[in-house]
């Protein structure tokens, strides 16, 4: 194989062209699951809320989500929201450091409000301060002094603390519908302005990844067109200046065998190499770092995955190629076999043996 490797010397280029389709290829492959999550997680639902940060907050909202923050928060948040003329604030940033510090400031403010304006918790909240049925909880904590507020806070905090960080998320997300509505954002068009826009851009990275998968099949029958010919090539200029014994070590049959059909199965190996061999590892790699990024507790069932499959490819290659070896050697016996019957078909008519060559074609044959 690695004699076979200087047949592809001045094809760099087009090589360096196929493995960068091959990493697109990948790329889109293993993009539109994600998109296809985000579609039914986020876009179904949660109604198309793609953060757990409210890019429109009422003032009385916020207002509200100031009294369990900081003063030093309260500035940050303001920093970043701008308030229109029908008192709503709007964010007014989309730089991912800026948010994730917004989100860090707004989360358990949000939770805390959550937990005690919700109909499944503000009366057990209600009940644990021992408060009448029916109290404003939200209004009543507000009332408090700064001590009791904390303590308050802090209490409910720890209790949030406990859930998932799925749960709390939902949380967050049924909070940020109730404010959307409240502000009058139609839940519907945003959940399906979200759809669209997800299915847009699944519809344009499966048409990128064809075009690379179109690409790397031009190209890769291409370099092993080349390939070959070179190959074939050299076999000839080989055979041609063979002696008469080494002509006697092979039959012409076996000649021409090697020169196309062993050189076009190594032509197609070729294609394989670029199509499969190399496309399935980069596809594996992506896999795994993908997994790893998106949760790292299922890592091991990838790697698991990718171990037994490499397993199984190692075994069967070790069963096919001794297999393959003996075909190519039939395979010539058969061509060997045709050729004599093909060359001499007018002696086999003459002498009424056709019988007898069809019986032996059909053996090799089987």
């Amino acid at each position: 194989m690695i004699k076979l490797l200087k047949y592809l010397k001045g094809n760099t280029g087009i090589i360096i062209v196929i493995v960068a389709m091959l990493f697109l290829q990948a790329y889109c492959d293993l993009s539109l699951p994600g998109y296809t999550s985000d579609i039914v997680n986020i876009g179904i639902q949660q109604s198309g809320i793609d953060t757990v940060i409210p890019k429109s907050i009422s003032k009385e909202s916020l207002d509200s989500l100031f009294n369990f923050m900081s003063a030093e928060d309260k500035e940050v948040v303001l920093s970043y929201y701008d308030l229109d003329k029908k008192d709503v604030y709007q964010l007014n940033t989309e730089d991912e450091d800026k948010l994730v510090k917004i989100e860090k400031t707004m989360k358990d403010p949000m939770l805390v409000i959550y937990s005690l304006t919700s109909e499944e918790s503000k009366d057990k909240v209600a009940a644990q301060l021992g408060l009448p049925e029916g109290t404003d909880v939200l209004a009543a904590i507000s009332a408090m002094d700064d001590t009791m507020k904390a303590n308050m806070i802090a209490g409910i905090t720890e209790e949030l603390d406990k859930f998932p960080d799925m749960i709390r998320d939902q949380m967050i997300t049924a909070y940020i519908k109730a404010e959307y509505t409240n502000v009058n954002i139609d839940l519907d068009d945003l959940q399906f302005d979200y759809i669209m826009g997800k299915g847009f851009m699944m519809i344009a990275i499966a048409g990128l990844g064809m075009l690379a998968a179109i690409f790397v099949v031009i190209f890769s029958s291409r370099l092993a067109a080349q390939f070959s010919k070179r190959v074939r090539e050299d076999v000839f200029k080989k055979v041609i200046s063979f002696s008469n014994t080494e002509f006697d070590k092979f039959s012409t049959a076996s000649l021409i065998t090697r020169s196309t059909n062993d050189v076009q199965q190594i032509q197609m190996l070729m294609m394989m190499v670029f199509r499969i061999v190399i496309y399935a590892p980069i596809l594996g790699v992506g896999g795994i770092f993908k997994a790893m990024r998106t949760d790292s507790n299922m890592t091991w069932i990838i790697g698991l995955a990718v171990a037994v499959i490499l397993s199984i490819m190692t075994t069967m290659f070790l069963l096919v190629i001794p297999k393959f070896k003996k075909l190519q050697s039939i395979v010539d016996r058969l061509n060997l076999v045709m050729r004599e019957i093909l060359t001499g078909i007018s002696v086999i008519r003459a002498f009424g043996t056709s019988k007898h060559e069809e019986e032996r074609f059909d053996d090799v044959n089987n």
